[in-house]
Parts: C-alpha cells; structure tokens; sequence
C-alpha cells in the first residue's frame, strides 16, 4: 500500500483540493500541517523552495505543484475521469476553477471589510456569475449531476472546494442561488460520507 504525506501550511489554500481527493477515495495519508514560524527552517529541502509537496512511501519520491498532486492523486485513484476524453475534460474544468482563483487574488489583497466586499461583488458580476452560467450550462447538458461522466471526479471536487473557501462563504453569500445545478452538485460534494467526516474535523482557519 502506498503512504502518502501531503505537506502544507496550516490553511486550506494550495493542498485542499489534494486533502479532499484522498479523502474522497478514502486513501489514509499524513496530512501535515506546518505553522508560518517552521517554513524557513524547511524551505530550502522542498522541490522548487514551494509547498504543497506529496512525499510518497519512504521519500525517495516527491511532487511538487499543486494542480500536479491533485491530478496524480486523482488518476491513481479512480477520480480522473474513466477514459481520455474524460480525463480531459476534467483538465479543462480544472484550468477553469484555476482562472476563478486566480480572479480572487484581488479581493484577498484588499484588507478593508467594507472595500473588500465591494471588490468581491464586482469580480461576482464580471467573472464568477457569467462562469457559473457557463458550468450550469454543462451541468444540464451533460444530465448526470456531475461535469464529466457518470461520477464525481476531481473536477466537481474542485468546485467544492471553490465555492466553499472561507472567503467565499463570508463574502459570496447566495452566489449560487441563480444556478441550481451547480448548487446542487456542490451540496453533493459536501455530503460524500468521507468528505463530510473530514470536514467536521478540518481545523477552522482564515483561509
């Protein structure tokens, strides 16, 4: 059996969407957890001076890059999509999920409560809403419940883990009643047995 230890910061961020995959195939792994004060310390014995790093069996191999964990994680454990097409099009909604992120960089600079929900509210209007239409779009046209397939892969994980950030859930309010699938599917998400159990435990955290 393989042993993984998933090595991050003491925040959901960068290693959440790898947390839930495992947690998700119901694969046992060392989720450590590293304090601000410890990373100097460790940095310069990481690939590239970056965490998020899956350490596997006894070291001797080490991934570094974040969507680069998750996808291993993902195919080695049946959450990549069941054939090429599949697993490409779970790519692409990763690429997706990684551009909404990346969108939120802005309202995460702004430290103003007030200012900072004002820039929220227009990165809603001008990126998340008009995407969101786009995945409902998908959602319904591919009639499962889930972006690709038949089943939950990474992809829908992703959204989860999206639409769920402390962020999101202190800033986005109703941001997905207008798209009931999507909605749906993340509600979906959240109660997958493994996935609800680790999250009652998940320690609470800023970010």
């Amino acid at each position: 059996m393989t042993n993984y230890k998933l090595i991050y910061f003491n925040v959901r961020g960068r290693a959440e969407l790898s947390r839930l995959i495992l947690h998700c195939a119901e694969v046992p792994f060392e989720d450590y957890r590293i304090e601000h004060s410890e990373w100097l310390s460790l940095k310069q014995d990481m690939p590239f001076r970056q965490i998020p790093v899956l350490v596997v069996d006894d070291g001797s191999e080490i991934l570094a890059q974040s969507n680069t964990i998750a996808r291993y994680l993902a195919k080695r454990h049946g959450l990549a999509g069941k054939d090429d097409w599949e697993r490409s099009q779970a790519d692409m909604f990763i690429d997706c999920v990684y551009d909404l992120h990346a969108g939120m960089r802005p309202v995460a600079r702004e430290k103003d409560p007030e200012k900072q929900q004002e820039v929220f509210d227009k990165v809603n209007e001008e990126t998340i809403q008009p995407h969101a239409k786009k995945i409902e779009q998908f959602l319904v046209q591919n009639g499962t419940g889930f972006l690709v397939g038949n089943a939950v892969t990474w992809a829908d994980i992703a959204y989860y883990a999206y639409f769920t950030t402390p962020m999101m859930e202190r800033l986005g309010g109703r941001v997905l009643e207008d798209h009931p699938h999507l909605k749906k599917l993340v509600e979906h998400v959240g109660n997958i047995p493994s996935i609800k159990k680790y999250i009652e435990k998940r320690p609470t955290t800023l970010r």
